[in-house]
């Protein structure tokens, strides 16, 4: 048997198939002075949750050019969730997203719908950002991403927590 061969054939084996590049990329920010709402309060016991508010979206850059005439957005949110300092279960939820252009201009309005059915994490915001776009540009792409809070987890356990800020990212693919 030819040794070149058997060396070609172990390292194709090994070689990953690269995701897809994401149709967009945003950074995402609780927009300054307008922090996420929970009622009732989080704290170290999941209980059913109801998030409202807002998140804006800049930055936005779409790897696969299929979504270039997005640069930024305006999202408001409303979701509920079995929710601890945590831990997120049973999330569902709607987002409208107004898209604008690079003149600044609206080019569009997507509905996210979420559902991470039973997501456990220590950051619990992310569940947040993860849904499918049901309507207007990205429609049937995935909408996922990571939502760090300026609030710690110690302040969350020894507080609660009815309000929360941050940043992150979000990437629709």
């Amino acid at each position: 048997m030819d040794l070149g061969w058997i060396i070609a054939m172990a390292v194709a084996a090994r070689t990953t198939h690269a995701a897809p590049p994401a149709a967009l990329t945003c950074a995402v920010a609780t927009p300054p002075g307008r922090s996420l709402s929970f009622a009732p309060t989080v704290g170290l016991t999941p209980r059913r949750v109801t998030v409202r508010g807002n998140l804006q979206l800049t930055g936005c850059v779409s790897p696969d050019g299929s979504a270039s005439a997005l640069r930024s957005g305006w999202v408001s949110l409303r979701v509920t969730a079995d929710t601890s300092c945590t831990s997120a279960a049973r999330v569902r939820g709607r987002a409208s997203v107004i898209w604008f252009g690079w003149d600044g201009r609206p080019v569009g309005t997507s509905t996210i719908s979420g559902g991470a059915g039973s997501l456990a994490t220590h950051r619990p915001a992310d569940s947040l950002l993860t849904g499918t776009v049901t309507y207007g540009p990205l429609k049937g792409r995935r909408a996922s991403g990571g939502l760090t809070p300026d609030a710690g987890l110690v302040s969350c356990a020894t507080e609660g927590l009815s309000r929360l800020t941050g940043t992150g990212t979000m990437t629709f693919g």
